[in-house]
């Protein structure tokens, strides 16, 4: 392909991406009556003054960041944007009932800590005020500054009690530290103490992982070792036998650990014995994971990774999501709908598991 004709290509691609669930739509609601809703976990959205500052802080760095073709982020920013009827709009014709907004990746976590602040602050209200008015279709997750992790616990005070927003969700490491560092405990202690979930959401590997950026796998691979890295981190660094009911999310059909698990038990098990030291935590790590850890769909909506998660981990940790506006609402929800789950499992997936956990009237 053309240098010409691949600008041409991404600038279709951009174009029509705000409408590309419609023109994907499903069997209407009408048409067929479902025992249950269509909640999605992972859902994106963004706030001008956020872009704004990132845009500025890009340009002041030489245009560090994710390079991306300007119509496809243009297309991407608009997309994520919209908190009102456009997004209803693409949702209706992907056949979604409920999106539980977050704010995209990396949020406010490259920002100097009082810009980071303010404008967490700021995301938080925006987002709640979409929400009280379409409280029928969306619900969301707040953002805080862990640069501030002191700040951080106030603000998902406020999130969760003034709010009513429905749990918080963090771009994995900040500044290279991930949340097992002992200066994030104020968070965690709010975590716990509000019973609210924590989504940890992907972002670019921490600065020590060399090697993931490879162009062409940095997302597909990458983002999910980075994550899957954060989670054991939590689990091997103890948090969980000190913040027994913690409550963490994540993405991407688990970001591979629950393949894993098994060989993950057995080598940790190896490794201590090997060195003839006692095992420090007080189970094994798949304990921790099938106790502390769900899982949502995002990016993965295929049936083989999916009946193997469910298998793994149980049909009640599993959460349907689509990851819009960076993933096809539409096309998901017909994988989904495609596969043999049964009606029981489906009603779980898409809706009962996300009501209970972010507690989703």
């Amino acid at each position: 392909m053309s240098t010409m004709s691949k600008r041409g290509f991404l600038a279709g691609t951009a174009a029509a991406l705000a409408v590309r669930s419609a023109s994907h739509a499903t069997t209407p609601d009408s048409a067929r009556k479902r025992s249950y809703r269509r909640i999605a976990t992972e859902e994106g959205f963004t706030i001008p003054e956020v872009d704004a500052a990132a845009a500025a802080a890009n340009r002041a760095t030489g245009g560090a960041g994710m390079p991306n073709n300007p119509a496809v982020r243009e297309a991407f920013r608009n997309a994520a944007a919209d908190l009102g009827e456009g997004r209803i709009a693409a949702m209706d014709a992907a056949g979604l009932d409920i999106a539980l907004l977050s704010l995209g990746s990396p949020g406010v976590q490259n920002f100097p800590v009082e810009q980071a602040r303010e404008l967490a602050q700021l995301a938080n209200d925006r987002v709640a005020a979409a929400v009280r008015a379409h409280p029928a279709r969306f619900a969301a997750l707040a953002t805080v500054a862990p640069q501030d992790p002191e700040a951080a616990a106030r603000e998902l005070e406020r999130a969760i009690g003034t709010l009513g927003l429905n749990g918080l969700l963090i771009n994995s490491h900040t500044a290279g530290e991930t949340l097992d560092a002992p200066r994030f405990t104020p968070i965690l202690d709010a975590l716990q103490a509000l019973d609210v979930p924590l989504y940890i959401h992907p972002r670019d590997p921490l600065p020590s992982m060399r090697g993931l950026d490879l162009p062409g796998f940095n997302v597909g691979w990458g983002y999910g070792v980075e994550v899957g890295t954060h989670v054991l981190r939590l689990i091997a660094g103890g948090v969980f036998d000190r913040f027994p009911k913690l409550k963490i999310v994540i993405g991407h059909m688990g970001e591979m650990l629950p393949f894993y698990l098994d060989r993950i038990d057995n080598r940790y098990l190896w490794e201590w014995n090997f060195r003839g030291a006692t095992p420090p935590l007080k189970l094994r790590p798949s304990d921790y994971f099938r106790r502390n850890i769900w899982v949502t769909t995002s990016g993965v909506n295929y049936w083989h990774p999916l009946r193997y998660t469910i298998d793994r981990v149980g049909i009640d940790r599993v959460l349907f999501a689509a990851d819009y506006p960076y993933e096809d609402m539409a096309r998901d929800v017909r994988a989904i709908e495609r596969t043999p789950l049964s009606i029981s499992e489906k009603r779980k997936l898409f809706d009962i598991n996300a009501s209970r956990l972010f507690r989703i009237a």
